[in-house]
């Protein structure tokens, strides 16, 4: 679509208008409404993802608890992280995980031949909805899918607040709402299997870094999960290990002359009148994270 300027004056801007910061409550749900019609008038699927710290980058759970591990440090200076052997070095950790370690049950594959699912593609999905529960290799955490939601509310719930259960709260950092527009960056939707696109992940042009562009994974035939159901979940592969998505699409941009992503802040002072909007959406916990 094209680059949207915000609906109110009081929202600060970024000069690359990337980045909006609403004034108030009352003003954010405005802007968001702006940006959810301007997708709709122009016939683009918008995509939404919450971030409770609008410092962090849109990297997957892969890269973001990997860099700690490998490095001892929450971030690496980009002299490190973009280059090749940085991108290797994590993608062998995730080809080393899913294939060498983990693989899809008897179960799963018996459904691939009697129902059409991708085995492959519910593992990764059920590690990424319930890691609690089968997130099993410890000292390789995540997937490289990124959760995007196509209901702005649910995305919103990810921004105010942060953890589950009996660690959820409210916390003293801003958020940040951010909102793709998948239609603007081509076709990255995959017919095939991920078996196979894994499987390219391991020749030289995945691990010299040259087809590494995002793809999103989101199969007709899938297993009915409840929690899955409710979040409305669209998966977003990272492919480059050396930049998070927003480098990725910012220099999309720059090619294709249009607007690829907006990051819309949640200022702290506004995450409670935002949680009470929630609630009377019905956008609870109980909602979110279905048992």
């Amino acid at each position: 679509m094209k680059r949207p300027d915000p609906t109110v004056k009081s929202t600060v801007c970024s000069q690359d208008r990337r980045e909006w910061v609403p004034s108030s409550v009352e003003n954010f749900l405005q802007e968001l409404d702006h940006l959810v019609q301007s997708g709709a008038e122009d016939d683009h699927l918008l995509l939404f993802r919450g971030q409770s710290d609008s410092g962090w980058l849109l990297d997957s759970t892969l890269v973001r608890d990997a860099i700690p591990r490998l490095f001892g440090y929450q971030a690496v200076p980009n002299s490190i992280r973009q280059k090749v052997a940085f991108h290797r070095l994590i993608a062998s950790m995730l080809l080393m995980k899913f294939g060498g370690i983990w693989t899809p049950s008897r179960e799963a594959f018996e459904a691939e031949k009697n129902h059409g699912i991708d085995p492959w593609f519910e593992l990764l999905k059920n590690a990424q909805q319930y890691p609690e529960k089968y997130e099993t290799v410890d000292f390789i955490k995540g997937t490289f899918f990124i959760d995007w939601t196509i209901s702005p509310e649910v995305g919103l719930y990810f921004a105010v607040y942060a953890g589950q259960r009996g660690s959820r709260r409210i916390d003293d950092t801003d958020g940040a709402l951010w909102i793709y527009d998948s239609s603007s960056t081509g076709n990255i939707l995959q017919e095939d299997k991920l078996e196979k696109i894994m499987h390219l992940m391991t020749g030289s042009d995945f691990l010299n870094g040259d087809k590494t562009f995002p793809l999103m994974f989101h199969p007709r035939q899938q297993t009915t999960q409840v929690r899955a159901s409710n979040q409305k979940p669209v998966y977003i592969a990272q492919m480059d290990f050396r930049y998070d998505l927003a480098d990725v699409w910012a220099s999309h941009e720059s090619q294709a002359n249009q607007s690829v992503f907006i990051k819309l802040c949640v200022p702290q002072n506004l995450k409670t009148g935002l949680a009470e909007y929630l609630e009377a959406q019905a956008i609870t916990e109980e909602y979110v994270y279905p048992h």
